[in-house]
């Protein structure tokens, strides 16, 4: 974080944890004694020294409707982003191609709570309509239950049983019966250049990692409106039959199928850095 001649000076002689001073525990005690020059200051990394690399796992199979839930502890660092998605496969091909995609994103610039998405509409002309739902916690400190459900009625989004949104067929934007595509399932972890959006990525900050417990998914029927559990993954593998890794360039990072693995019974995706040869 960068700080002003003058904040720097107003920040002497209060508490270190206070957010004007610091992001680090908001419980770091008073310094009450004399003023000293502070050691401890931000890490300067040259961002262009590195290569960065990030992860992504997307089913096989897609999806007309279903209950997608994962058990996750989300990574978390300012100009990054750690998700779980649903995507029609074709969406970025353009040439008047539907895109539909259905998300739940931590972002760099908030690590108690996530992003809700839905994006319709085509490549060169998408319709979104995002929603930042606050936490009381750090998304990146311990588990928690994420679902999504679609239907063709509503999509909602819910985190540890509590719903925290609901969009209804006949929304404003018509996007709930805008997803019309078969969709993949996907998590990645990732790094941005849109520091408006996520923040500024600092090298320093890398590596993180984004764990996921088990993923359960459902299918749905239209006609008596209920779920279907299809299978589950606990991940003592990977179930390469199932899931795909990702091995393309997505912004500042490479995707690259070695920074997911499993391990200790989760599927871990890492994002990573390396010095530049």
């Amino acid at each position: 974080m960068k700080h002003s001649k003058i904040l720097k000076l107003l920040c002497f002689g209060f508490v270190l944890g206070m957010s004007a001073c610091s992001h680090d525990d908001e419980n770091e005690p008073v310094n009450n004694g004399p003023k000293e020059e502070n050691t401890e200051k931000e890490e300067k990394v040259d961002n262009s020294a590195y290569n960065f690399y990030g992860a992504e796992v997307f089913t096989t199979e897609t999806f007309q409707y279903g209950r997608f839930e994962a058990r996750m502890k989300m990574a978390y660092a300012p100009g990054c982003i750690s998700s779980m998605f649903l995507y029609y496969n074709d969406s970025y091909m353009g040439n008047g191609k539907n895109w539909n995609e259905l998300d739940i994103e931590v972002i760099g610039t908030n690590q108690s709570g996530f992003q809700s998405n839905i994006i319709t509409g085509t490549a060169s002309s998408k319709v979104t309509s995002e929603i930042k739902h606050s936490l009381s916690y750090p998304v990146d400190g311990d588990y928690h239950v994420y679902v999504m459900e679609w239907t063709p009625d509503y999509v909602a989004w819910s985190i540890d049983g509590t719903e925290m949104r609901r969009t209804n067929v006949g929304d404003t934007r018509n996007q709930v019966s805008a997803l019309v595509e078969k969709q993949s399932l996907r998590f990645n972890l990732w790094a941005s250049k849109e520091t408006g959006w996520v923040g500024k990525l600092n090298a320093k900050n890398l590596p993180v990692t984004q764990y996921i417990d088990y993923v359960k998914v459902s299918s749905y029927d239209v006609d008596s409106k209920s779920f279907t559990e299809l299978w589950t993954d606990d991940f003592d593998s990977f179930n390469s039959s199932r899931w795909g890794r990702g091995n393309w360039a997505m912004d500042l990072v490479t995707e690259r199928i070695t920074n997911v693995v499993v391990e200790d019974g989760n599927l871990q995706l890492r994002l990573t850095k390396e010095l530049k040869k």
